[in-house]
């Protein structure tokens, strides 16, 4: 009963990690990246916080409104001292009389307004939030872009590990094939040791090799979580075909182009020019006056005793006025700052334009070197697996040595590494191509 219930616990364990892993497709894998990111989250709230800016700044230029209270009671009511006479004509020159003025509770409670009637700054700042909101939106952009490329890389980087670790797969089962045959060989005394001994070694390096693999493929697979968002304890398995991938890459086209205007680094540089054209309006417009009106209503008692009737009430309204005169040259230092980072700012994007220009040619270059070293490795790893497979039955025929079968299985193992290895600087740059030129 106790091995059936166990039974019953390990199949339910097995049945509990099986649902719990998630298959991903290439495309599957970017959109759960986009929504789970920290990085993409936290350019979201950046795009919030910006649109809270804006209503911030809009909030400036719309009535402020505000009520307090004061209370006060007079321990002891300051004493004021007057000439006698004032009061009493027939007192003598020089005498004082000690009066107290005011009462000893006080209380005052009002509400006052404010409206900005006229600010050139105001207006220069409003438009500048909304200016800060688009670069939000364009730094989102930015992130997801980053994001996409990093889980694209990371993506591919399994299926090379995974790849890697087919190979040695097929290597090591190979090897050890080979070494039983010769083992059965040596032990009815048909060959020397040496051969046996060769070929052992043969299955322990690729052994060694595979364990290896299989860590890198570990590693991958995290680091692949990782640019997803996705917790390092869930499992994950993916299904695209890397092969169909690369198989479905060409070098055909010569020429390629990229519509600079569209490329996220020069637009988020272009709009940084339009908050220093913007930050030039706003140092001028430190020149204008300020206008803005107010209102005032308030209601106080005042009395030996504390309380609120009768109470006298004081209204007032009017303007504020604020004309700038004098600065001894502070104002104009500021513009001519301001029109220098804009000027700056004209010459990156001149700068950009070159360089995007001079990025994109080496990156269809690099693509170009890409694709011809993955169609010359594999070319290369085609004929050393024949050569391996003939020595194979070489060996076995007694031909050539475990040695020399050694060898040609290290050159065949070297060049399905080269193999793997230019199948994803091959895509690795198409990457890079596609995102220079806005197709990512």
């Amino acid at each position: 009963m106790i091995k059936k219930l166990n039974l019953l616990a390990v199949f339910c364990i097995s049945a509990l990690s099986l649902s719990a892993q998630e298959n991903f497709t290439l495309e599957q894998a970017i959109e759960y990246a986009t929504k789970n990111n920290p990085s993409v989250k936290n350019a979201t709230l950046g795009i919030e916080s910006a649109n809270q800016k804006v209503k911030e700044t809009r909030a400036i230029g719309l009535p402020q409104i505000n009520a307090e209270g004061t209370f006060q009671q007079f321990l002891v009511i300051p004493t004021t001292v007057v000439p006698a006479n004032t009061f009493n004509p027939m007192a003598p020159a020089g005498e004082v009389t000690e009066l107290k003025f005011g009462t000893e509770f006080n209380t005052n409670f009002g509400i006052s307004a404010n409206q900005l009637l006229f600010s050139g700054s105001y207006l220069v700042g409003l438009q500048t939030s909304k200016t800060y909101k688009m670069v939000s939106e364009f730094q989102k952009t930015k992130t997801i872009l980053d994001v996409k490329e990093n889980v694209v890389k990371a993506y591919y980087g399994v299926l090379v590990a995974d790849k890697t670790v087919a190979s040695l797969q097929e290597i090591l089962t190979t090897s050890e094939k080979i070494y039983s045959q010769t083992k059965a060989m040596f032990d009815q005394g048909l060959i020397e040791e040496d051969n046996v001994t060769q070929l052992s070694l043969n299955v322990l390096t690729a052994k060694n090799s595979l364990r290896g693999a299989k860590r890198q493929l570990v590693d991958a697979k995290n680091m692949l979580k990782l640019q997803m968002g996705m917790k390092q304890t869930e499992t994950i398995a993916l299904t695209s075909d890397f092969d169909v991938v690369v198989m479905s890459l060409d070098s055909a086209e010569s020429q390629v182009t990229s519509d600079i205007s569209q490329n996220i680094d020069f637009m988020m540089l272009n709009q940084q020019k339009e908050l220093n054209v913007l930050n030039v309006k706003y140092e001028k417009s430190m020149y204008l006056p300020t206008l803005s009106a107010f209102f005032s209503h308030s209601q106080q008692a005042m009395g030996n005793e504390f309380k609120l009737n009768p109470l006298y009430p004081t209204t007032i309204w009017g303007l504020n006025l604020s004309v700038p005169i004098f600065s001894s040259g502070s104002r104009n230092a500021k513009v001519a700052q301001a029109k220098i980072q804009l000027k700056q700012t004209e010459n990156s994007l001149t700068q950009l334009e070159d360089g995007l220009s001079v990025q994109t040619k080496a990156a269809k270059n690099n693509y170009d070197n890409a694709y011809d070293t993955y169609l010359t490795s594999k070319k290369a790893v085609d004929i050393s697996k024949k050569i391996y497979s003939n020595y194979q039955i070489k060996f076995k025929e007694g031909l050539i040595s475990s040695l020399d079968l050694s060898q040609i299985q290290t050159q065949y193992l070297s060049a399905e590494t080269q193999y793997i290895q230019a199948m994803y600087n091959l895509v690795s740059a198409k990457i890079e191509l596609d995102k220079i030129t806005n197709k990512l």
